[in-house]
């Protein structure tokens, strides 16, 4: 089976700046994500795709591929089956070899290990009807426990429902997950035939909630700053 990663880092992150090369544990916060995808056992080549030259110094510095630069059109907020893509056609043109399975990794779930892009590749490879895998997490804030908030701040649950016995805990509520972010390993047709990472019929990798830390907000950097810290004194985590 042919794979390959593509790590999504474009340079315009609104909320935080340039987040992908902030520091996280001493290192650019792309690293971590870069050193789990060259350890993998299964894929073929890791590429970074971004707009940034700052990013694209970062990342090969940790040892990643940066083959072009990222088009500008796709350097704004686009759908990510748009820059995987991108990237899968030029390595097809550049190496004239069609791949079978594109992994699309976002830097932003540092803690990612080998073992869980190689178990999401082991599954497509063993299960023929699958189209895709993602990394989940399981689901601590419950959609039954939403609530919507109107002009004049007037909430009212978003599920039309009354949260009253065991709808108000938890233990009695269907597990759910939830996609960290992490890993999206999906079949060459799935993302060119159907323009989809995650496809209909899809495995969910489970990973624990400390490894599935998600940065989007300058909050999630002191958290994951906490968690490195945790996971460097237990590496078994």
């Amino acid at each position: 089976m042919h794979a390959i990663a593509v790590i999504h880092a474009r340079g315009g992150s609104k909320r935080i700046p340039l987040k992908n090369i902030k520091p996280l544990g001493g290192r650019p916060l792309i690293a971590w994500c870069i050193d789990a995808a060259l350890k993998s056992k299964l894929l073929d080549r890791v590429i970074v795709s971004t707009d940034h030259d700052g990013i694209t110094e970062a990342a090969r510095e940790a040892g990643a591929d940066v083959p072009f630069k990222r088009p500008a059109d796709l350097a704004e907020d686009v759908p990510s089956e748009l820059v995987t893509r991108h990237a899968l056609e030029f390595h097809e043109q550049e190496t004239g070899h069609t791949l079978d399975v594109i992994v699309t990794i976002q830097p932003t779930t540092p803690f990612i290990q080998p073992s869980d892009i190689d178990a999401c590749l082991y599954a497509l490879e063993n299960n023929p009807s699958l189209d895709s895998d993602v990394s989940v997490a399981p689901l601590h804030e419950r959609p039954e426990w939403m609530y919507r908030r109107d002009e004049a701040g007037i909430i009212s649950n978003w599920t039309g429902r009354i949260i009253k016995g065991d709808l108000g805990v938890s233990q009695t509520l269907e597990p759910l997950v939830m996609p960290n972010g992490g890993v999206y390993a999906s079949r060459r047709e799935t993302l060119c035939t159907h323009n989809l990472i995650k496809g209909p019929h899809c495995y969910g990798h489970i990973m624990s909630r400390t490894r599935s830390v998600d940065i989007d907000d300058p909050i999630d950097l002191l958290v994951a700053e906490t968690v490195a810290q945790y996971l460097a004194d237990h590496p078994d985590e």
